[in-house]
């Protein structure tokens, strides 16, 4: 909906965004609809679906949905995933194995060992390797799968840190 609010044109050929009415809905060319959106129901439908089947996190759902709207107006939504690399990766072996290879990555060394630490660094070190896994993944990792791989990996890696 904000999508088709931004690029609504106002009958001077302005944007919403450009200019204000204390009657909003009188300064544009139509209503503010998905009616006039350039995204139609068919192509929404499926992005939802991408979304609600993991192939999609919700963050890539709303960076598709501006592409749909803005950049690839005949697409599906599964096609421009697809061309943009856009696909989480659910594979639980796929995501332990890609945090084994960072955690064990020797410029991760010093946060390892601040994690055998344990207390307070724990939580800290978690953030750091889930921010090094998904800048790795390119954002493609799910993030729910990634906590339970990453877990699973450092408790393998670092037994008994508490």
């Amino acid at each position: 909906f904000a999508l088709v609010k931004e690029s609504a044109t106002t009958k001077e050929g302005h944007t919403a965004q450009e200019e204000h009415s204390d009657n909003e809905e009188s300064f544009f060319v139509h209503p503010i609809s998905m009616e006039y959106s350039k995204v139609d129901a068919e192509r929404l439908g499926l992005l939802i679906a991408l979304i609600v089947d993991e192939v999609v996190s919700t963050t890539q759902g709303k960076k598709l949905l501006e592409v749909m709207y803005k950049e690839d107006l005949s697409s599906s939504p599964k096609e421009i995933a697809d061309a943009r690399g856009w696909k989480l990766i659910t594979d639980s072996t796929a995501l332990k194995e890609l945090c084994h290879s960072l955690i064990l990555d020797t410029k991760n060394q010093k946060q390892l060992e601040q994690y055998k630490q344990g207390g307070k660094h724990i939580r800290k070190m978690k953030k750091f390797f889930v921010g090094k896994i998904m800048a790795a993944s390119k954002g493609n990792a799910h993030p729910e799968l990634l906590q339970d791989a990453l877990d699973e990996a450092l408790d393998e890696i670092a037994p008994g840190v508490e």
